[in-house]
Order: C-alpha cells, then sequence, then structure tokens
C-alpha cells in the first residue's frame, strides 16, 4: 500500500472512530469562551498527564482548579499553597514549575498566552508538546505533535511494531514529521478541527492501541489492513531495562529514591508545623535506623529544599512557604 494511501485510510478511520467513541474530559471543556483561561487548563492537563495515568488525573485537576481557578490565582500562589494542591500527583516538582510557568505568563505576556511555538516554548516550563498541546486544544491553531498515544499510534501504522524493550524504530523527526502530513490530510474534511483531531489519537491510543496490550480484535486500523504492527508480529515479551537510578532496598524490595521523596512531600502534607528527621524517617521507611539511614535521608532531603518543596527550621522539617 502507497504511503498516500495508507495516510488517508488511516485519517478517514481513526475520524469514524472518534465520531462513535469521543469520550469529554475536563479540559476539554469548550465551554470556557476566554482564550487565555482556556490555555490555562490545556497547560495544566498537560503537565498534570506527564508521567500520571488520565484516570488519577481527572479528580485532581478538578479540585486544583478549584483551587486556583484562573492563571493569575495560580500566578500569585506560594510553593506550599501548590503543593498541597498537588496532592496524590507525584513528582511534585511538576507543580511549581506549572506555577513559575504561570508567572512567566503573568509577568512577561501580560497575562496572555502567545500564539505561535517557540513563544510557548521561551515560557519555562512549556516544552515541545506542551506548546503544540496548548495550540491545538485552546487555540484550534493546528500543530503537529507527539505524546505517548500519538507516537505509539503513528509508529505502529506507518512503520512497524516498537522494539522487544519498548524502544522505537524511527525517531521522533521521523515521527513528527509524519504526523504533520496525517495532520494535513485529516484537516482537508474538517479544516477547523485541529483540537478534535489530536483528541481522537489520544483516545485512540488510550482505549485501543494500548501500550502492552493492544485490543486487536476491536481495532479498525487492523480490519481495515492499515496498519504495518498485528497480532502476529507484535513483541510478546519485553526486555525490562535494569533501573539505574538511586534507591536502596526497604523491606525486601528495591524503592527509588524519587518515592521516597513523594512520601517525604505527603508525610508534610498532614503535618502543618513539620517533622523532626527521627519521626519523618519512620513515616516514609518501614526499617527506619536513625544510626543507618540518617546520612541517606538528608542527601534526599537536601534535594527537596534544593527544588523549594520543603524547608527545614533547626532540625524540623516542613513544606516550603515559598
Amino acid at each position: 500500500m502507497r504511503r498516500r494511501e495508507r495516510i488517508e485510510g488511516f485519517v478517514e478511520t481513526i475520524w469514524q472512530w472518534y465520531a462513535q467513541n469521543k469520550r469529554m474530559l475536563p479540559w476539554r471543556d469548550m465551554e470556557v469562551s476566554d482564550d487565555t483561561e482556556r490555555a490555562y487548563r490545556v497547560l495544566v492537563s498537560e503537565v498534570m498527564l506527564q508521567q500520571t495515568q488520565v484516570e488519577r488525573v481527572k479528580e485532581t485537576f478538578v479540585r486544583f482548579l478549584h483551587a486556583f481557578p484562573t492563571l493569575r490565582d495560580l500566578a500569585s500562589a506560594s510553593n506550599k499553597e501548590v503543593i498541597l494542591a498537588w496532592r496524590g500527583m507525584g513528582y511534585n516538582s511538576r507543580a511549581l514549575r506549572l506555577r513559575d510557568a504561570a508567572r512567566m505568563v503573568v509577568e512577561r505576556q501580560g497575562g496572555v498566552f502567545p500564539r505561535e511555538q517557540a513563544a510557548l516554548r521561551a515560557i519555562k516550563g512549556i516544552g515541545d508538546y506542551t506548546a503544540s498541546a496548548i495550540l491545538n486544544f485552546a487555540f484550534n491553531i493546528p500543530a503537529p505533535c507527539l505524546d505517548t498515544n500519538i507516537r505509539r499510534i503513528l509508529h505502529r501504522t506507518f512503520v512497524g511494531p516498537e522494539n522487544p524493550d519498548g524502544t522505537w524504530r524511527r525517531d521522533d523527526r521521523y515521527l513528527l514529521k509524519l504526523a504533520g502530513e496525517v495532520l494535513e490530510a485529516a484537516l482537508r474534511p474538517h479544516p477547523r478541527d485541529a483540537r478534535n483531531w489530536h483528541a481522537a489519537l489520544m483516545d485512540f491510543g488510550s482505549l485501543v492501541q494500548t501500550k502492552t496490550q493492544p485490543q486487536w480484535d476491536a481495532c479498525p486500523l487492523t480490519a481495515r489492513g492499515l496498519m504495518k504492527t498485528t497480532a502476529k508480529n507484535f513483541p510478546k515479551h519485553r526486555v525490562r531495562s535494569v533501573s539505574s537510578e538511586p534507591g536502596r532496598v526497604i523491606d525486601g524490595r528495591f524503592i527509588p529514591n524519587r518515592i521516597i521523596r513523594g512520601r517525604i512531600v505527603e508525610a508534610l502534607r498532614d503535618a502543618p508545623r513539620g517533622l523532626p528527621l527521627p519521626e519523618l524517617g519512620a513515616h516514609v521507611c518501614a526499617d527506619w535506623s536513625l544510626r543507618a539511614h540518617q546520612r541517606w535521608l538528608r542527601e534526599i532531603l537536601d534535594g527537596l529544599r534544593r527544588d523549594a518543596l520543603i524547608r527545614k527550621t533547626r532540625d524540623v522539617f516542613a513544606l516550603a512557604d515559598g
């Protein structure tokens, strides 16, 4: 099958599937008429979705917007206020980066989100994908982009299955160019629908062409013979890379330090007056020993202090005021 025929068939199939399976997620609420506040919601959702499943994001997204209804509300929030509102999400430094991005939009852009990729990228904390997501979902300005779902669908359809270890045979430069070609074809029948096109791809990736268990029987691309990846050539045994991140064995299981960081912040959320190091250690690891683990824990706490997530007064640790 020629590339152009595959692209046209792909576009037609995805549009048809989306017409029957469209999901309404909180950040796709197009009832928000103000461009800046719609862009703000997209920014919040995209930062939350980094390394976090949709179902976990839904509840936190609503709660976070209740705490900070507008861009300016978030921009004026303290570190502590933001971290408290981020409860349950993990990777707490994302919350502060999100708040800092809001501040840059307020301070350098007059509180108005720019509508150009380069200008959005110039805002600290907004990368290539997030900038494209804001253009597509907030302003309906077509911008090819790759998130984990879109990358997976395009690669499986036009290149073939990923490698057994989960890596890709073609790089993002190739796939982003392909995404642009596909987007151009997708908008011919729907010239002002960049928003729904990208929503369709993301939904298809999260519901049908999933990472480890694709729904082959329910996949219309498979049914039409459009995918170069099939149930037969899809890698069954994935080689999991051995983690090289720092951490230690606790109760017979390796726990990365990033997990301990999250536990520390979670413990301090429930301790407004803070916790001394021995008590904090007992909260975050079951085998806590002041003598054996004090140095290890202090190194993690020093990292959290550098990231402005916590503060230390004498030897009591609490969430950073900021």
